[in-house]
């Protein structure tokens, strides 16, 4: 019953960011360690649902258990890592309509499926910059959650951008919960992030 949940809700997602990327092989391969129960997939970017962002490479996302049960303390949680190639590590402006778009499109699409309306518009992303390490970020998103409960939902962010090391490529990586900062979540989410990494594929097309 959870892994057919899993799908269904996943489904909708993959036939847009996928339609387009049917047999390709990516040319990087990027791999976590996570907790049992952990579900994930990989995306071309700029993925189908949000086809006006302007960075392209891979994403690679990681589910927590509970990210479709409204009433799990990990719902809508998860980790995911932006593969860029051939750039440098995004800035903050740049980061900040990227993530709208992905968000926004998001969104839309979900909600069209579901029958449910929303002003994508009207989501807002708080972006603030660590002053004491560089490329780190802390983020807020005031958006609707489209998935599950179609209500209001505040998405708590912490990202961060650099140079994949011995690559041409940046990335960003982002640990997403809607839990408070001090919620049990956010040390699994850190721990999975930080065990990512990169491979790439030789013949990849």
């Amino acid at each position: 019953m959870k892994r057919c949940l899993f799908i269904a809700v996943t489904a909708l997602i993959l036939m847009f960011a996928h339609q387009s990327t049917l047999g390709q092989q990516h040319p990087v391969k990027i791999t976590f360690e996570t907790p049992e129960g952990w579900k994930g997939e990989t995306i071309t970017l700029p993925p189908g649902f949000a086809k006006n962002m302007s960075v392209k490479g891979v994403e690679e996302i990681r589910f927590a258990p509970g990210m479709f049960k409204a009433n799990a303390e990990d719902f809508f949680s998860y980790a995911l890592v932006f593969w860029l190639p051939d750039r440098k590590p995004l800035d903050e402006k740049t980061m900040h309509a990227e993530l709208l778009k992905y968000y926004r499109g998001l969104a839309a699409v979900v909600a069209e499926g579901r029958n449910r309306k929303v002003d994508p518009k009207q989501f807002k992303l708080k972006l603030t910059k660590d002053k004491k390490n560089a490329g780190q970020f802390t983020a807020t998103l005031d958006w609707v959650e489209p998935f599950v409960t179609g209500k209001p939902q505040t998405l708590r962010m912490e990202l961060k951008t650099g140079k994949v090391p011995n690559m041409d490529a940046a990335y960003l990586s982002m640990a997403v919960s809607p839990q408070s900062a001090d919620h049990d979540i956010w040390p699994t989410l850190r721990k999975v992030l930080a065990s990512a990494q990169f491979k790439a594929r030789k013949n990849a097309k």
